[in-house]
């Protein structure tokens, strides 16, 4: 698997408070299929590691598996979805934060649920909320993202 990032130079970003800290990015188109969630965690462990921030690996990789798993139900049983529409998980570090965005086809808003205690799901965004330091989700025009940040140490 490659890594396709990208860094900007240090004048071409709006922050200036770590000066000379480039700005890395890393994104992967994954297909709507179980297989992706795995797929992504290996993809965000590698550029982690390539940005030397594999401490926060483990973390990383169970937000975005439940990002993309929810992604992955979610999409899939919105009719306004499209039909065999991807996901998009691009990763960002700027210097101080890593920031995990998945992009999927459907509209509808991310949703914490009030799991029972033998439930078997709907803990994942209670998850994302405990393991990163923000989180949230905008509106695109061909669905919505999903966000989560880590700050760095």
């Amino acid at each position: 698997m490659s890594i396709a990032t990208s860094m900007q130079s240090e004048s071409t970003r709006a922050d200036e408070d770590r000066p000379g800290e480039p700005v890395r990015s890393a994104g992967l188109d994954l297909p709507a299929s179980p297989q992706s969630a795995g797929t992504a965690r290996r993809f965000a462990t590698a550029a982690l590691a390539e940005w030397r921030l594999a401490a926060l690996a483990d973390d990383v990789d169970l937000v975005i598996s439940e990002l993309i798993t929810n992604a992955l139900l979610h999409a899939r049983g919105d009719r306004r979805a499209a039909a065999g529409a991807g996901i998009r998980l691009d990763l960002e570090y700027d210097g101080r934060a890593v920031t995990c965005r998945v992009a999927d086809g459907s509209p509808l808003p991310p949703t914490p649920e009030q799991a029972g205690d033998t439930a078997e799901s709907g803990r994942g965004l209670l998850l994302v909320d405990a393991l990163s330091a923000a989180w949230g989700w905008s509106h695109e025009p061909t669905g919505k993202v999903v966000w989560a940040r880590f700050d760095v140490q």
